[in-house]
């Protein structure tokens, strides 16, 4: 998509107050070539399974706890 399509669909979700985000790389073209510009998008990818997709951070800690404690006896 060109860069002003992105920056209006950003717009308009925050307009009807979404969570959205709007990362653009510099020198970059429909696909991304650089290395630094690749690991970013990975970066970023990782950072929304993160939020979205991972369990509480609490409970999660807390069966990993117990699955050692069971391992370790």
């Amino acid at each position: 998509t060109f860069p002003m399509q992105s920056e209006r669909m950003y717009a308009a979700l925050k307009g009807l107050g979404k969570e959205a985000r709007l990362v653009m790389l510099p020198y970059e073209a429909h696909d991304y070539r650089a290395r630094k510009s690749l690991l970013h998008v990975l970066w970023e990818q990782e950072q929304w399974l993160d939020k979205y997709l991972l369990l509480d951070k609490e409970a999660d800690t807390e069966t990993t706890e117990t699955v050692a404690d069971v391992n370790v006896n």
